[in-house]
């Protein structure tokens, strides 16, 4: 008899997901929790996505606190301006619940993702994001 244990079939993984999703969706919403400092953040977020920067090819950035919606760059992680688009491209993500549902994406941005790494382009909303002007 082998002691080697039985990897889960993807059936069983995608039932495992979808009873943690249901058991998050059972918890009960507090209205506590929306206290003032929870209201003045969503105003702080909601300022910050609709301030403004003109970027330029070559720029250095990176995200507006509060409105990473992505993996990458990481949350400290500066990127460079490859592309500013004059139309943005919408985001073809179907799911009305989505926050990428018809995000403008009007961006490319350039990083590598791990020290020495390959450069990569990624489209991005430019709203979510600000001028890095932190020492090198």
């Amino acid at each position: 008899m082998s002691d080697e244990k039985q990897k889960p079939s993807l059936s069983d993984l995608l039932k495992e997901s979808l009873d943690r999703q249901k058991a998050e969706d059972d918890i009960p919403d507090d209205p506590a929790k929306y206290d003032a400092g929870y209201r003045a953040q969503l105003v702080e977020n909601c300022m910050a996505l609709l301030q403004p920067y003109v970027f330029q090819v070559g720029q250095l950035v990176k995200w507006k606190k509060g409105l990473q919606n992505r993996k990458y760059p990481k949350k400290y992680q500066p990127a460079i301006v490859v592309a500013v688009l004059d139309s943005p491209v919408l985001s073809e993500d179907k799911e009305t619940g989505s926050t990428y549902f018809r995000e403008p994406l009007d961006i490319v941005l350039g990083m590598t993702t791990e020290e020495g790494g390959p450069f990569m382009t990624f489209y991005y909303d430019k709203r979510r994001f600000e001028p890095d002007e932190s020492p090198a």
